[in-house]
């Protein structure tokens, strides 16, 4: 009963809930030590969260969440995004199989041979936050290519998923990249917010 409510979860799509973040990009330029930066940032309410990227990571808007490119591996992307599971969901094992539904319905259209390579509790150890990553391997075009979904729960009443993919001789780096954009993952203080013209 438990996986067949996950089911009408996930295909009713993802929608921005009451109270959720706005993983849609928004910027602001900063003073820093006298340098003029312009920094990325998500609402969440009166709230703002930043985030540090680097001169080869670009980030823009997509689907109603952030998708991440990088210079160095133009295939390759990153994308935050609402999940379609509420966060009360839990990860238990009972919920497991309705995640790994969720992370597959997340492959790119025309993907074949796909195979759950892993499950893996809590790979963001950080913030306090309980998280839960699928992984899967697929071909597209005759070329095997990973994707991850890390079902992570900002707060109690909501969850993102944090997706990495690319070819599988890259996927490793992604998956690195993904993990220390969301470590940087920090509240913008009233202060530090007001924008410098």
């Amino acid at each position: 009963m438990k996986l067949l409510r996950l089911t009408v979860l996930l295909s009713a799509g993802f929608v921005l809930r009451a109270g959720a973040t706005d993983l849609t990009p928004h910027f602001i330029t900063q003073s820093r030590d006298g340098v003029m930066i312009r920094s990325p940032y998500f609402a969440d309410g009166s709230r703002k969260f930043g985030i540090r990227i680097d001169a080869e990571t670009k980030l823009s808007a997509s689907d109603g969440g952030a998708l991440f490119r990088f210079d160095k591996m133009p295939e390759a992307s990153m994308r935050l995004r609402q999940s379609p599971l509420p966060a009360e969901t839990g990860f238990g094992p009972e919920a497991l199989e309705g995640y790994q539904q969720a992370a597959r319905s997340l492959l790119p259209p025309g993907a074949a041979g796909v195979t759950l390579v892993e499950s893996q509790s809590n790979p963001f150890p950080i913030n306090h936050w309980e998280s839960l990553r699928i992984t899967y391997s697929y071909q597209i075009a005759n070329q095997t290519h990973r994707q991850s979904a890390t079902f992570l729960n900002l707060k109690p009443t909501e969850q993102i998923v944090v997706q990495a993919a690319a070819d599988e001789r890259h996927f490793e780096d992604v998956s690195n990249r993904a993990f220390s954009i969301v470590r940087r993952w920090h509240e913008i203080l009233p202060e530090e917010a007001e924008p410098f013209n």
